[in-house]
């Protein structure tokens, strides 16, 4: 809760214009390679070797350019391993890559790199092996021994998600990027299938994955693993003419006010649409048919729900007889579905047609920066593949002009959260990493939180580990949601589909609140303030519950204070971020620091395991003058240069042949761990951080956050957009803490907050 003393203040902005370059050398330990060179080259030989005899003699079909795949050994896979050394001086081409299950044990999982050769590219390779013209390039000779093997993909390793009663039905087929030759591999697939072309939806992405919407039986699938650029082939539930979760409560609506006003803070709602004569939502939104087919009963009242929830939210309490407040935001109601279908009930693919829309409408609407969906094909996330709806809406996301706005999609997590674990995972698009996926919560007779049942639940992919990002209110048959309905009434629902368009909603109010509040700007506020028990997150419950009333997160009390800082860092810079507490260390008692931090990346499709190509790792340092004094064989000496005695000491550790760190000592104490463990611990690689610590304020001085930003690949020059949110929370501080930083600082100023009617234009 806030600290009233002395009233509230809006929270505070420029925090970047404080930040600084920082110098931060890594550090690196030699680890134990698994093989020894001369033991691994002849391997790999033997590898290629057995590669190029399945060419001729298996009964998989290749064409020109071959897919091989290198399998490095487990704990291998940070990006220094990449094997890069592979393809150098030849015309080979690392495309991507996954896990792997080592010797069947799902518990085991190895990082796979896939390779595009040609026959001679792999004799070229085999002879630089045995030639020994490398032996004595150590990046070649590391990276040989971290290999595992060279191989084929399996057939069985094709076919992902599948049941033991599928027989038939809508499937994705993925294949590799294949380049020039990108059109042969396509109508190679076809050939070996079957399958006839104008059955099937084929959609490419540049320099990426082609993805293949087609109705396939079990059959055809067995045919379709033994094609060599077959990447991965997996059923997907097209189907959304599905029951919506109701209750059997339908009352009369509620008044709209007698003066009307309309936002022009507008959200983006891809849905059913909106009948004419909604009168709750006819005011206040402009409806667009995407399709040409006649909508239906069920999708106008599930737009009508999802439309009125971003608008009014929870409508539970409201009777005929009151008057709703006019909304402070406005919908562009999208109306994608029921999708155009072929006429062949075997080749109705509604998701991909339904996805042209999206792309096509976000990248048209520059004016839309905020969107909700509440929809998307049925079936939990595959760590192992990437659904292209949740790629086009990463990518829709990050892909804006030089000092544009991104876009932010608000995304329902899914409603199959009482199936058996791994049924029950967060499904396509939630899982995206650049945008939030909204779980649904209940209330019971105490009127506790708790996940709703049918909710489904994280982890989410690598990237974006911790999903779903918040709960909200989606209701439960016994206390449902009250929805919108068409025509003149409301209804009682539940479902994620309503949770996930009142989070928009409340976005869209922080951002009709303060013009200084930018969609992604808003994702990472809620996310700091989601209310959970401690800052652990959890796969049911994500960051927590959504805090309810988000206008006063744009306050501070005197003693505890929010501030926010934005901006872009390039790959491999770091940068110091400064935790504004000045004096702190005279105060008594502790200081409670937490901060949240949000980043926008580039995707890379083809890599499930390296989804994300940027990250920012995060480091805080409380003393800007502790610092660590290391000598090899030595316990490590931690010295406040600020002391007149660990002065002396620090003079005498020199001339001992002690060194000075470069940088003070972190809280909590950095080591080296490997790449798995800093991406489970300390979530490398995910577009959202969120971390607090409690300290003494007498340990506290100028203390500050680093930021670093790494790349992979050929992103590792590539800027990453950032959003960080950063409260301290000092009880006893004497005075006022927000008056103290605003004087110490005077480029920090506190937001701008505006009348809401400001952003509202009378239409009747």
């Amino acid at each position: 809760m806030l600290n009233e003393k002395k009233g509230k203040h809006p929270i505070i902005g420029n925090g970047e214009y404080y930040i600084e370059p920082l110098i931060k050398k890594s550090f690196r330990v030699e680890p134990t390679f698994p093989h020894e060179y001369e033991e691994a080259k002849m391997r790999l030989c033997e590898d290629i070797e057995k590669i190029q005899d399945l060419f001729s003699n298996s009964e998989e079909i290749f064409v020109d350019k071959k897919i091989v795949c290198v399998r490095l050994e487990p704990k291998f896979e940070a990006k220094s391993y990449m094997p890069n050394s592979l393809i150098a001086d030849s015309d080979m081409k690392l495309i991507g890559g996954r896990r792997y299950t080592i010797d069947n044990q799902e518990s085991a999982k190895g990082k796979l790199y896939f390779m595009r050769a040609s026959n001679s590219d792999l004799e070229k390779l085999k002879t630089k092996l045995l030639s020994g013209k490398k032996d004595n390039v150590k990046t070649w000779k590391n990276q040989i021994c971290t290999i595992k093997s060279i191989d084929l993909l399996r057939p069985d390793e094709k076919v992902l998600g599948f049941n033991d009663c599928w027989n038939a039905g809508t499937v994705e087929v993925v294949i590799h990027p294949l380049g020039t030759d990108r059109d042969k591999a396509i109508e190679g697939f076809f050939s070996a299938t079957g399958i006839q072309k104008e059955k099937a939806e084929i959609r490419s992405y540049d320099d990426g994955l082609t993805f293949v919407c087609a109705y396939m039986d079990k059959a055809l699938v067995d045919k379709a693993k033994k094609y060599n650029p077959l990447r991965s082939v997996k059923p997907i539930n097209d189907d959304w003419d599905i029951p919506f979760r109701m209750s059997a409560m339908v009352a009369p609506a509620p008044k709209v006010p007698l003066k009307l006003f309309k936002s022009d803070i507008q959200i983006g709602v891809f849905d059913g649409g909106v009948q004419k004569g909604t009168k709750l939502i006819e005011p206040f939104i402009r409806n667009y048919d995407m399709v040409e087919e006649k909508p239906t009963i069920k999708g106008l009242d599930h737009g009508a729900g999802v439309c009125g929830a971003v608008l009014y939210g929870n409508l539970a309490g409201k009777t005929e007889m009151d008057e709703v407040e006019n909304p402070v935001v406005s919908v562009e109601s999208f109306r994608v579905f029921p999708a155009k279908k072929s006429g062949n009930i075997e080749t109705d693919m509604q998701m991909y047609t339904t996805i042209d829309i999206i792309e096509n409408v976000v990248r048209q609407r520059k004016d839309i920066k905020l969107y909700t969906l509440s929809f998307g094909p049925k079936g939990a996330i595959l760590d192992d593949e990437i659904n292209r709806f949740t790629y086009a809406c990463d990518k829709l996301t990050y892909d804006v002009d030089d000092g544009g706005v991104n876009p932010l999609f608000c995304i329902a997590a899914g409603n199959d959260g009482n199936l058996e674990e791994p049924l029950n995972r967060i499904q396509s698009p939630s899982d995206m990493v650049n945008g939030m996926a909204i779980g649904a919560y209940s209330l019971n007779a105490l009127n506790d939180k708790y996940r709703a049942p049918y909710s489904c639940v994280g982890p989410g992919r690598e990237g974006a580990k911790i999903k779903p990002d918040l709960l909200e209110f989606g209701g439960t048959p016994d206390r449902p949601f009250v929805a919108v309905k068409s025509g003149d009434e409301i209804e009682g629902v539940c479902g994620t589909s309503y949770s996930a368009p009142v989070v928009a909603g409340k976005i869209g109010r922080l951002m009709a609140t303060s013009n200084q509040i930018v969609p992604h700007l808003g994702r990472a506020i809620l996310i700091h303030n989601a209310e959970a028990d401690g800052m652990e997150s959890s796969p049911e419950n994500g960051f927590g519950f959504c805090p309810e009333n988000v206008e006063e997160l744009l306050n501070c009390s005197d003693n505890r204070v929010t501030i926010f800082y934005e901006g872009e860092i390039t790959s491999s810079a770091s940068v110091r971020l400064p935790v504004f507490m000045p004096e702190i260390n005279m105060c008594r008692g502790n200081a409670n620091i937490k901060w949240t931090i949000c980043t926008v990346v580039n995707p890379n499709l083809n890599d499930t395991d390296a989804y994300t190509n940027n990250c920012i790792e995060d480091t805080f340092y409380p003393n800007e003058m502790k610092f660590a004094f290391r000598k090899h064989g030595k316990a490590t000496k931690n010295l406040n240069l600020l002391k007149e005695e660990d002065m002396e000491i620090a003079r005498m550790l020199i001339s001992q042949g002690y060194t000075k760190s470069d940088l003070p000592v972190s809280k909590p104490a950095k080591k080296n761990f490997r790449e798995a463990d800093l991406r489970n611990s300390d979530f490398k690689w995910d577009t959202i951080i969120r971390k607090n610590i409690s300290m003494r304020c007498s340990s506290l001085i100028n203390p500050f956050l680093s930021l670093h930003a790494i790349g992979r690949d050929e992103y590792e020059h590539e800027k990453i957009k950032y959003f960080v949110v950063i409260t301290v929370d000092v009880p006893n501080f004497k005075g006022s803490l927000y008056d103290n930083i605003l004087h110490t600082y005077p480029n920090l100023t506190p937001i701008s907050i505006q009348n809401l009617n400001r952003v509202m234009a009378q239409i009747k």
